[in-house]
């Protein structure tokens, strides 16, 4: 799944927002051009409440497609990522890895 424009422009701004551990593409719609309609992001984060950084994203960023995100404390992340069965690990394993602070 190759990142579309939008989704590395709006990784782009997270970062500069919030500076997030990792951003992950999990999903991407397409239309019958090619070109995107709506995706997804899974957010990897240090910050305790991660609602209000979810809040925050959605308020403070502009986007001209539609997107989703999907937010873990680093805590979560690295506890889900351990079950096989995860939603995280499913994202680790089938997601691209858009941003992270570690290799």
């Amino acid at each position: 799944m190759a990142p579309s424009e939008p989704a590395v422009s709006l990784t782009q701004e997270i970062v500069r927002l919030c500076s997030p551990e990792e951003i992950w593409l999990y999903s991407r719609k397409l239309d019958l051009n090619g070109s995107t309609t709506s995706f997804k992001l899974c957010i990897v984060t240090g910050e305790p409440d991660k609602g209000a950084l979810e809040e925050r994203i959605y308020l403070s960023l502009d986007c001209p497609v539609p997107y989703d995100l999907t937010v873990y404390t680093l805590a979560e992340w690295e506890m889900a990522c351990q079950n096989p069965h995860s939603f995280a690990q499913t994202i680790r394993t089938k997601g691209q890895k858009l941003y992270g602070k570690t290799a």
